[in-house]
C-alpha cells in the first residue's frame, strides 16, 4: 500500500445535492488538485435561489473575518518548506499539487472577491479541516518512513533452518527433559512384602542387612530380635522389600495419631499394610514405612545400651551371696567391679542425675535416671563428679572408684534398676 492510496481513502466524498462554488481561479485549482467536478451553470443558479438564505450571513462582518483568520492560517502553513516538503512525500514527490494548495489558500483569503463571500462557512470549516487532516496524516507517514529507515535488526539471530521446526515443536508442547520429569514425580506407595534368608554360621546381623540394601534396624524390628549377639545359625530371617519398623497398636490409639507421630501419612500406613480402612485395634502390628527405631531399643538389641561402668575384674555377682563380713546368705542387687582407686566411674547410659550422697552401707554414690524407666547405682565412690538434676550422656564420668562405705577393698558396686526393681547387668551388657 502507498501513501496516494492512503490519502485517496481519506478525501471528501462528492454530496448528493451540489454546492454553490466561486468559480475563480483558486477554486478551479482546488478542483483539479482534488478531484472534484465543477458545478454547471445552471445548477449553480438552482442552487442560488435555494440557499438564497446564506448570502446576508455570507456577509456579515463576524463570519467574514473569521474564514478570512482560517485561510490566513492555512496559507502560513502551506507556504513553508516543510509543507512542500510533507506535500511532495505525501503524493509522490510531485510539487504541482503543493502549489496548488497554496493557489487555493490565496483564493480563500482574497477579500474583494464576492463570489467567495458567498461561500457557506460550514463549507470552508469542512475544506480547513480536510486541509489539516491531510497535512496530519503527510507529518505522520513521513515519521513512520524515517523510523523504518532507520530499524536496525543487525543485532537479531534466527534459529538454524534445521532446528527451527524443533524449536517451535518444543515451546508450543512445552516439554522437558526426561530425568527431571522423573524426578519431580512422587514415589509410588508401596505394599510390604517379604523374602526369607536363612543365617548361615559366622554371619552378623550387619552384613545381612548390607547385602539385602536393608536398615539393620529394619531387620531388629521386623524380627523382634533384643539381642543381635545371640543369632544363631539356621535362624530364618524376614527381609522386606521397603524399610521401616513394627508398631504395635496400644488402646486408645488411631491411625492418624500413629501416622503423626512417625511423621507419615495415612496413605502410607494404609498402603505398606494393605489395610481395607482406617480402623484398627490394640494388638495389631503395623508396619511404618521409613520409620526408625527408637535409639534406645536399638542400643538395647546391639548390646550398647548399657556400656561398662569401669573395666576390671567381677568379685561379685547379681544374686544371693554370703555377706563378706557376717557369712550370712543375703540378696545381692548389683555387680562389684574391681578397680584401682581413683578410677573413674563412667555413666552406663544417657540420663539425669537424680540424686547424690552418702550412705552407711554405700558409702559416697551416684543415682542417674534413664529412658524407659532405666535408673542405675554408681557406689563406694571417694568422689563424686556430678551435681544433682545434671544432664549428662553416656560415658561420663560420674566420680572416683574407692572404698567409702560398707566395703571391703577398692571396688565399684554397680546397680540396674527398671521401675525401682533391680535386674541383672550382665543380661543387658556387652561382654
Amino acid at each position: 500500500m502507498d501513501m496516494e492510496s492512503v490519502i485517496g481513502e481519506q478525501s471528501i466524498n462528492h454530496r448528493r445535492k451540489p454546492i454553490v462554488i466561486a468559480q475563480d481561479p483558486g477554486a478551479k485549482a482546488f478542483f483539479a488538485f482534488s478531484g472534484f467536478n465543477r458545478p454547471s451553470q445552471s445548477q449553480n443558479e438552482g442552487l442560488r435561489k435555494r440557499n438564497s438564505f446564506i448570502a446576508p450571513r455570507i456577509h456579515s462582518p463576524r463570519l467574514r473575518a473569521s474564514g478570512e483568520s482560517a485561510a490566513e492560517g492555512m496559507r502560513l502553513f502551506f507556504d513553508t518548506p516543510r509543507a512542500n516538503t510533507l506535500a511532495q512525500a505525501s503524493i509522490g514527490g510531485s510539487e504541482a499539487p503543493a502549489g496548488e494548495i497554496s493557489l487555493f489558500v490565496e483564493s480563500l483569503s482574497s477579500s474583494h472577491d464576492t463570489e467567495t463571500r458567498r461561500l457557506n462557512p460550514r463549507i470552508k470549516k469542512a475544506i480547513a479541516y480536510a486541509l489539516s487532516a491531510l497535512a496530519l496524516a503527510s507529518v505522520a507517514a513521513t515519521l513512520i518512513l524515517s523510523w523504518e529507515a532507520t530499524l536496525d535488526l543487525s543485532g537479531f539471530s534466527f534459529p538454524e533452518d534445521q532446528n527451527s521446526i524443533e524449536l517451535i515443536l518444543d515451546s508450543l508442547s512445552g516439554r522437558q527433559d526426561v530425568a527431571e520429569e522423573n524426578a519431580a514425580l512422587p514415589a509410588l506407595p508401596l505394599t510390604l512384602s517379604f523374602s526369607t534368608y536363612t543365617v548361615a554360621r559366622n554371619d552378623t546381623l550387619d552384613q545381612i542387612a548390607r547385602r539385602y540394601s536393608v536398615r539393620l534396624d529394619t531387620l531388629i524390628s521386623l524380627n523382634s530380635i533384643s539381642n543381635v549377639r545371640r543369632i544363631q545359625a539356621g535362624a530364618v530371617l524376614k527381609i522386606p522389600n521397603i524399610d521401616g519398623v513394627i508398631h504395635t497398636v496400644k488402646k486408645g490409639e488411631s491411625l492418624s495419631g500413629i501416622a503423626s507421630s512417625a511423621k507419615l501419612s495415612i496413605i502410607d500406613i494404609i498402603d505398606a499394610n494393605d489395610l481395607a480402612s482406617q480402623t484398627i485395634s490394640p494388638g495389631q502390628n503395623l508396619f511404618l514405612p521409613g520409620a526408625r527405631l527408637a535409639s534406645n531399643d536399638l542400643k538395647k538389641a546391639l548390646g550398647t545400651l548399657i556400656a561398662w561402668p569401669v573395666q576390671g575384674r567381677l568379685s561379685s555377682y547379681f544374686g544371693y551371696r554370703a555377706n563378706p563380713f557376717t557369712g550370712v546368705r543375703q540378696f545381692h542387687n548389683g555387680l562389684d567391679i574391681v578397680a584401682q582407686a581413683n578410677t573413674p566411674a563412667k555413666a552406663a547410659m544417657d540420663g539425669r542425675v537424680a540424686e547424690t550422697g552418702y550412705s552407711a552401707v554405700f558409702g559416697n554414690f551416684v543415682i542417674l535416671s534413664h529412658a524407659d524407666s532405666y535408673q542405675t547405682l554408681y557406689a563406694h565412690l571417694n568422689a563424686i563428679s556430678v551435681r544433682t538434676g545434671q544432664n549428662i550422656n553416656q560415658g561420663t564420668t560420674v566420680g572416683l572408684i574407692g572404698s567409702t562405705g560398707y566395703s571391703t577393698g577398692t571396688h565399684l558396686h554397680f546397680g540396674l534398676f527398671k521401675n525401682g526393681v533391680g535386674i541383672d547387668p550382665l543380661k543387658m551388657l556387652g561382654k
